[in-house]
């Protein structure tokens, strides 16, 4: 089933593209005349929702937007003020814009999403995008990786990254003080990638650059409260570090609250014996823990959200349905496409991966497109159904009938 779902998915990819335009002028050339090229703009393009997409010379994708009315954003860039606004000077750098026509708003703005993160246009990375407010925790690759906190947007940006993100989350501090603590209760490093790692492997016994007698200093006084298992020192094997990191992975994904329930051993031990110092230290750090899984449980939710399949009317009988699944937009087909319905379908059967890691941070924008959308428009949740069939049996019976 697996593979039948993967090559659903592929088909589902090649049959749903929207059809395209595309104009071709030279506008960063000095004898442009801007008003022919508004005139020609008006001619060929029609005031029809979808996306556009603005090329230089040498094919760089400048810019992405989407629109109701495409004809009447395009003409609105001939009228910005040059070179005041930064959307006329990309016009000057522009040699080809290309438009789809998508009926429906949600479907051009999955494509407006999808294009961006694809491609990273310069105009719209120097905008301000909505994973700028969001936070992720990134796991890395490697012998010895670390946890550490970045913005989603960096994490999205970072196409030569390896491993493993988690989130989004909204509040940073909360993050940075729960990251410190589960740092601290497995014994992993938080020092920055310029520290030079010196891991104890089994044949390592043999060499002396690895010798117990050595005398190493670590990078700092973690290793020496026992708060770090210190792979700058040769404190341990990269296989002992790696079982430290499956634990640490088991916490955030919900599987594992030994930390916690250590903290609150510690905590009662500490009140027992009188030490309410070190009682309150505790309570702190537990409840540092404790947020972090408020938030992690709100990511989980809103990642095993059931699959449903949307359906969506579009502009003259041009109807789509989306599976969404996991929190993305696994697949889409147009209502008159029996072909990439069943594909649908088959791809609806494969298993989710409902889990608080996601294996591509650039693909937390459009988890949280999703998530705006229905939550500014509540009542799109009427056009969801559990099933591929179940939504079709809908639109046979809701919306066919009125057109």
């Amino acid at each position: 089933m697996i593979a039948r779902a993967t090559a659903a998915a592929r088909q589902l990819l090649q049959t749903a593209k929207p059809p395209s335009a595309q104009l071709t002028f030279d506008v960063g050339s000095s004898a442009t005349d801007v008003g022919h090229l508004r005139e020609i703009v008006r001619a060929n393009a029609a005031n029809k929702p979808g996306v556009y997409r603005m090329r230089n010379t040498h094919g760089e994708l400048l810019y992405v937007g989407k629109s109701k009315h495409i004809r009447t954003r395009l003409l609105s860039y001939f009228r910005l003020p040059w070179p005041e606004h930064r959307h006329a000077r990309m016009l000057r750098e522009t040699s080809v814009i290309e438009w789809d026509y998508i009926s429906n708003e949600f479907g051009a703005l999955l494509r407006e999403v999808r294009l961006i993160r694809s491609y990273l246009p310069r105009y719209n990375i120097r905008s301000a995008r909505p994973l700028d407010k969001w936070w992720v925790i990134s796991i890395g690759e490697g012998p010895a990786p670390r946890l550490r906190v970045q913005r989603a947007s960096v994490a999205a940006a970072s196409r030569n990254a390896r491993g493993s993100v988690i989130g989004p989350f909204a509040n940073r501090r909360v993050l940075v003080e729960a990251l410190r603590v589960l740092n601290d209760a497995l014994g992993l490093r938080d020092c920055t990638e310029r520290v030079r790692l010196i891991l104890r492997d089994a044949g390592d016994l043999f060499d002396e650059r690895y010798h117990p007698a050595l005398v190493r200093k670590p990078g700092c006084h973690r290793y020496e409260t026992r708060r770090c298992l210190g792979p700058c020192v040769s404190g341990c094997s990269s296989s002992e570090y790696q079982v430290q990191l499956s634990r640490a992975r088991a916490v955030l994904e919900g599987r594992d609250n030994s930390p916690q329930q250590l903290l609150m051993d510690e905590m009662s031990a500490a009140s027992a014996a009188l030490s309410y110092e070190r009682a309150g230290w505790l309570r702190d750090r537990l409840a540092a823990l404790q947020s972090l899984e408020a938030q992690l449980m709100r990511v989980r939710e809103a990642l095993s959200k059931p699959t449903c399949t949307y359906a969506v009317p579009g502009a003259a009988g041009d109807h789509w349905l989306y599976l969404i699944k996991d929190g993305r937009v696994a697949g889409e087909a147009s209502l008159h496409d029996p072909g990439a319905i069943a594909r649908l379908e088959a791809l609806e059967q494969s298993p989710s991966t409902s889990v608080a890691i996601s294996p591509h941070a650039d693909q937390l924008d459009e988890l949280l497109m999703i998530e705006q959308w229905f939550r500014t428009r509540p009542g799109e949740h009427a056009f969801t159904s559990p099933t591929v069939r179940q939504a079709l049996a809908h639109f046979h019976q809701s919306v066919l009938p009125a057109e």
